[in-house]
């Protein structure tokens, strides 16, 4: 028994650490209009400091605002979170805006990302690999709102499916 109380106290503690939450999850919306999609993606914010100095290959990365943190996460979400129209043509992301934000104790950082299309756009298909790399238990949820239809879609991302495909054109 005298072991087991530093146990449990060591463990509680860890449990209650604000560094600390129980799961991994990044969480995005989708709005669809015409040739226009914007996506608006949410991290922990020491879940995607993670991610970013190990695709950095740095020990260790803290983002903060301005141009040069925007384009170090710009160029690690593009490898990761890939979006192409129903002919398979990948559109390019414009970074429209970011920011950080207090979630109860935890830090996040958002992101809002515009994608263009020359044409209306009739399906999407999503590849979402966002933190996958980097923590075992990740969870990615894109909801995904189609106008002026209102259709909407909820798609769940883990290591072994990170590929949908959405038509707009049916449901």
């Amino acid at each position: 028994m005298a072991y087991f109380f530093p146990f449990l106290l060591a463990f509680l503690v860890n449990l209650s650490s604000p560094d600390q939450h129980k799961f991994h999850v990044s969480y995005s919306r989708v709005a669809v209009e015409k040739g226009d999609v914007v996506v608006r993606v949410r991290f922990f914010a020491d879940d995607l400091n993670v991610a970013l100095a190990r695709a950095q290959k740095i020990p260790t990365y803290t983002n903060t605002a301005g141009s040069k943190p925007d384009s170090t996460f710009l160029a690690y979400f593009n490898t990761h979170f890939r979006i192409a129209t129903r002919d398979g043509s990948a559109l390019k992301s414009d970074l429209i805006s970011s920011g950080e934000e207090q979630e109860g104790q935890e830090s996040m950082w958002w992101y809002m990302i515009q994608y263009q299309s020359p044409e209306p756009i009739q399906a999407l298909h999503f590849t979402n690999t966002l933190l996958l790399e980097s923590f075992e238990d990740q969870k990615n949820i894109v909801q995904v709102q189609h106008f002026p239809s209102e259709k909407s879609w909820s798609l769940y991302f883990v290591e072994d499916n990170v590929d949908y495909t959405v038509n707009f054109a049916s449901k």
